[in-house]
């Protein structure tokens, strides 16, 4: 699984990058297998202002194609990311879960053609 952390309006400091690594991996290990890359987007929208302002985009490519991206705001860019990875954790199952049946179906129908 191979992660880019990517920041926006401030600098990436040791301990965002390693909350967030830790946070990734303990949430999509089981999926490690099926994540090619996956990319976070760290954006401090208001600047120095205040608020709710942190955004975190993750975007998980998966080797069957498709691509997940979930996106949060909070006013903690920790809490941002907890939540962000565990709502990716939530699509990645469902998109990998759904693929499954797809290639499930497949196989049945394949099963069911006449022997030549």
């Amino acid at each position: 699984m191979n992660i880019l952390l990517h920041t926006q309006g401030f600098d990436l400091t040791p301990a965002i990058e390693a909350h967030a690594r830790k946070q990734l991996h303990l949430h999509l290990a089981n999926f490690s297998s099926y994540i090619v890359s996956i990319d976070v987007f760290l954006r401090d929208i208001n600047g120095p202002k205040g608020g709710t302002d942190m955004k975190v985009l993750i975007r998980a490519n998966l080797e069957t194609r498709n691509t997940v991206t979930v996106e949060n705001t909070r006013a903690d860019l920790y809490d941002a990311i907890s939540i962000a990875t565990r709502q990716t954790k939530r699509a990645v199952r469902r998109s990998v879960s759904k693929h499954r049946r797809m290639e499930k179906f497949a196989l049945r129908k394949l099963n069911r053609l006449p022997q030549i």
